[in-house]
């Protein structure tokens, strides 16, 4: 694994560990996950997985960076399994906890695991972490420092015909298909305190930690079809979601206009 791959990583655990318990506290956080659930619940007939039915039949989900589990609540009248996998393990312990008691009927599983990293991963080796009907990723797509990598992981673990999906956001003031570092991304997004003297401003201890776990600027539709494409999916879909997202970064409000991206495992 390439050294930025590791210090990426290192990076990302060291944050979600520590903010876990706290990750979808505030008022916009709370905000984002209710949008991320409106969109995927709205366009759940598009994604066209094999949800569960009346007639008994399960739907397995792989919920991967799943954090505390906005994905897999948002889908949860959909599946009858769930499968967490995070590189925190706090984020999972508050994943376990929180669905276990506001969803008790789900049948709930858990791994430590990177799906970023090209090399065996021990811990989901078994077929209870295989042959899933669908699987997805709301909002880490833009820290993970090999995307393709990601993709590629997530399609071996689906079945014939399985389903995946990408939300995540489109670029800010950047050229189609540029990608910027983690040092420029979030803060050059629109905001609403912009600083037209270019005077650099004091950073949040919190913001100095959460900009090392950024690694992309968003995604075009070009990227995220190439990315699919590549990784062997076919009927790519991309729809891009009317209400911006807004983060509050840094002591500022930035808006980030969201998208789900999908495809089939043929």
């Amino acid at each position: 694994m390439s050294t930025e791959h590791n210090d990426l990583t290192a990076a990302n655990r060291e944050a979600w560990d520590s903010k876990a318990k706290e990750y979808d506290a505030k008022p916009w956080q709370k905000k984002i996950a209710s949008q991320v659930a409106e969109a995927l619940n709205s366009h759940a007939d598009w994604l066209g997985a094999d949800w569960a039915s009346a007639s008994d039949q399960e739907c397995h989900l792989l919920d991967y960076a799943c954090g505390t589990g906005s994905v897999t609540r948002a889908l949860s009248t959909h599946i009858t399994h769930a499968t967490g996998i995070d590189i925190s393990s706090a984020m999972l312990s508050q994943y376990t906890s929180l669905l276990s008691s506001t969803h008790p009927s789900l049948v709930l599983k858990t791994s430590v695991a990177d799906l970023c990293s090209p090399d065996p991963q021990p811990s989901i080796s078994g077929p209870e972490f295989h042959n899933f009907d669908i699987a997805g990723v709301a909002l880490g797509f833009h820290h993970f420092a090999n995307p393709a990598t990601c993709i590629a992981n997530l399609a071996s673990r689906l079945k014939k015909d399985g389903v995946l999906f990408i939300v995540d956001w489109l670029p800010n003031k950047i050229a189609p298909g540029e990608h910027i570092g983690h040092a420029h991304a979030h803060p050059d997004s629109h905001d609403h305190n912009h600083n037209h003297n270019h005077v650099k401003e004091e950073e949040t201890e919190e913001w100095k930690k959460m900009k090392k776990t950024i690694k992309t600027n968003g995604f075009t539709e070009e990227d995220m079809r190439k990315i699919f494409e590549e990784a062997g999916f076919e009927e790519f879909g991309f729809v891009v979601l009317g209400e911006k997202f807004v983060l509050e970064m840094n002591g500022k409000k930035v808006e980030k206009t969201g998208f789900i991206a999908k495809g089939r495992k043929v």
